[in-house]
C-alpha cells in the first residue's frame, strides 16, 4: 500500500473513449484496477446501508475526455472534473489521466475517494436540499457530496492497521484532487478535507446543507484544523465511537 502523508497545500456507448469497470479484474492500468476494486468494496457498503440498500448503485465509466457535452446535466458542474455524475445517461463519469495522476500519488485511497465521491454526488442530487436558499455559496453541493462520501468511506471494511493511514490518505486526495479553479463549484482544498473528515465524524458539522453552507461560505474557521494535517493529532481524528460510528448516511442527509 502506498504510505502517503497528506500535504497542506452499457449505457453510454455514444460517448467517445469510455470504458466500463465490468472488464476482468486482471485487465487495465494500475488505477483502474484500484477504482474496481474500490468499486467492490463501496458496492458492498451501499447494500448494507438502509438509506441505499433498495437504490440502484451507479454504473461507473472511465473517459479519455471530459466536455461538458459529454456530460450537460452534471450534478456538480465543474471545469474538467475528476469525477462527477451525469443523471441524463445514469453513470459516474471519471477522467482517466487524473485518476491515474492521482492513483500514482496516493493509491488505492485515491481510487476510494473517487468512487465514493461519485457516490456522494449521486445522493445529493436525489436528496436536494430541502430549504433551498438563493443566496447560497454555489460549493455547498460539492461539499455536501464530499461529506456524503466519506460518510460511506468510514463504512468500508479496512485492516485495522491500515485504517486511518488509508482515510488521512483519501481525504488527502479530496483537498488535492481538483485544481483551485475548481474552487468556487467545488470549495477550497482545505474545505474539502473539512467536509470530508466531518462525514466521518471527525468534526462538529453534519453533511445537511445548513452546516456545508457555513463550510462553503467561510465561517467555519479551518485554522486549526489545517494545522494539525499530517500530525498524529489530525491521523488519530476520526469518529470512534459506537454507536454513531460508523455513521450512516441518513445522517446529514434527509429527504430521501
Amino acid at each position: 500500500m502506498t504510505r502517503v502523508l497528506p500535504l497542506l497545500s452499457a449505457l453510454v456507448v455514444a460517448w467517445p473513449a469510455t470504458t466500463s469497470l465490468a472488464s476482468g479484474a486482471a485487465e487495465g492500468s494500475p488505477s483502474e484496477r484500484a477504482l474496481r476494486q474500490a468499486n467492490t468494496q463501496l458496492q458492498r457498503v451501499w447494500r448494507q446501508d438502509p438509506l441505499t440498500a433498495r437504490r440502484p448503485f451507479t454504473t461507473i465509466r472511465l473517459a479519455d475526455t471530459g466536455s461538458n457535452a459529454d456530460c450537460p446535466s452534471a450534478v456538480v458542474p465543474a471545469s474538467a472534473p475528476l469525477v462527477r455524475v451525469c443523471p441524463s445517461v445514469g453513470v459516474i463519469q471519471v477522467q482517466r489521466s487524473r485518476l491515474s495522476a492521482l492513483h500514482g500519488v496516493f493509491g488505492e485511497a485515491a481510487a476510494l475517494f473517487v468512487m465514493a465521491y461519485g457516490l456522494g454526488q449521486t445522493l445529493i442530487h436525489d436528496a436536494p436540499s430541502t430549504t433551498p436558499t438563493p443566496a447560497a455559496p454555489t460549493a455547498t453541493a460539492g461539499l455536501r457530496a464530499a461529506c456524503a462520501a466519506s460518510t460511506l468511506l468510514a463504512a468500508v471494511p479496512l485492516p485495522a492497521a491500515d485504517r486511518q493511514l488509508l482515510l488521512n490518505n483519501a481525504i488527502s486526495a479530496g483537498e488535492q484532487g481538483s485544481p483551485s479553479s475548481a474552487a468556487p463549484r467545488l470549495g477550497t482544498g482545505p474545505q474539502r478535507a473539512y467536509a470530508l473528515l466531518s462525514g466521518m465524524g471527525g468534526t462538529p458539522l453534519t453533511c445537511a446543507t445548513a452546516a456545508m453552507d457555513r463550510l462553503a461560505s467561510g465561517a467555519e474557521p479551518l485554522e486549526a484544523f489545517m494545522a494539525t494535517r499530517g500530525t498524529s493529532v489530525g491521523i488519530n481524528k476520526f469518529c470512534r465511537q459506537p454507536p454513531a460510528c460508523p455513521r450512516r448516511l441518513r445522517f446529514g442527509l434527509p429527504g430521501v
